[in-house]
């Protein structure tokens, strides 16, 4: 009876251990992968230390841009060629990104959409295809901000560059078309990729984190689980600078981070706020005496309340993309904090 009652105890002693353990201990561990999103594949060994301890699945790379200018719709920004040999194993795919201004699809009809399709196709071939080593894929990513009056354009260019790749074509997804899921419709593709990031307009005069605001975050996705397509997460790891001059006109200087305003050329005004004492250059732009700039940057802490918050949220398992593939941004995490 007593060593009975000694097993009882024990039994109970190790659930109520186990039971007040901290949540977090008991996260399900998430497939990782990262975007790149540069005008050149720059990726030393430090940074591929880091995609191998974490077990990279997929590195996302930004091919180029397409946007409207002067009335044309034309490409911009285009990666470089490039050559993968060497650069990761076998075991990491490669997916090419293209980003569709949604101007782009505004007042056109199918034929023209049609045609965008064709030379955005040619040339995510072009790209793809440099050198004897170049990355295979079977999935290509559109990310595009698309609204109300340009879904159909944009859904219908889904369709065409799936017919034109004959690959499997996946949509980012922004916050406020999940939603506003009954008006924004839902792009015709297997798999989306929800932006959990630029929560908030950063020239709003909101004190909050305009990268990424938790409370705004639930606020955006309390119909998450009734989305009628499976999602992979793209998480933020970057930093940003709000430059706000002497008539109260903002740019944002982005990959500024405290550490480089932490120094005899700027004072710490409140909070993140820094006011510049000397006229100077940051990151290529120029920056006048007396101008202000608030960092709003990504911490391991909130890092970890995204993640928590989506783990308790999302109804099985999901994949997790960082945005992007920075030593800058890297430096700020540890493999447990990205794991």
């Amino acid at each position: 009876m007593l060593k009975s009652l000694e097993k009882l105890l024990i039994a109970a002693s190790l659930f109520f251990c186990f039971a007040s353990c901290s949540k977090t201990e008991w996260k399900q561990k998430h497939n990782i992968s990262f975007y790149h999103w540069k005008s050149s594949f720059n990726v030393d060994e430090e940074m591929r230390e880091v995609t191998r301890e974490l077990e990279c699945q997929k590195v996302y790379l930004h091919l180029f841009d397409v946007v409207k200018k002067n009335g044309r719709v034309m490409p911009t920004d285009e990666l470089m060629p490039i050559d993968t040999n060497l650069l990761y194993a076998d075991s990491v795919k490669f997916v090419p990104v293209v980003f569709v201004m949604n101007e782009v699809f505004e007042g056109i009809d199918s034929n023209k959409v049609d045609n965008i399709a064709y030379h955005v196709s040619s040339l995510i071939h072009e790209i793809t295809s440099y050198g004897s080593n170049t990355p295979n894929y079977d999935e290509v990513q559109i990310d595009c901000d698309w609204t109300q009056s340009t879904k159909d354009n944009y859904f219908h260019f889904l369709k065409t560059i799936a017919e034109l790749q004959e690959k499997e074509v996946s949509s980012t997804i922004r916050l406020h078309q999940v939603k506003d899921v009954e008006t924004m419709g839902v792009p015709p593709v297997k798999k989306g990729y929800l932006m959990c990031y630029a929560t908030s307009d950063p020239r709003g005069g909101e004190e909050s984190n305009s990268i990424l605001d938790i409370k705004l975050l639930k606020n955006y996705t309390k119909n998450l689980n009734t989305y009628p397509l499976p999602l992979d997460y793209a998480l933020p790891l970057f930093s940003w600078g709000v430059v706000t001059n002497h008539n109260g006109k903002i740019k944002l200087l982005n990959g500024i981070s405290k550490s480089d305003v932490e120094n005899e050329g700027f004072k710490k005004m409140s909070g993140n706020k820094y006011k510049v004492l000397e006229d100077c250059f940051i990151n290529g732009l120029y920056i006048n005496k007396d101008f202000t700039i608030e960092i709003e940057e990504i911490t391991p802490d909130l890092l970890r309340d995204a993640k928590n918050y989506l783990d308790d949220k999302i109804n099985g398992e999901y994949n997790i993309v960082y945005y992007h593939l920075s030593k800058g941004f890297l430096k700020r995490f540890t493999i447990n904090d990205l794991n």
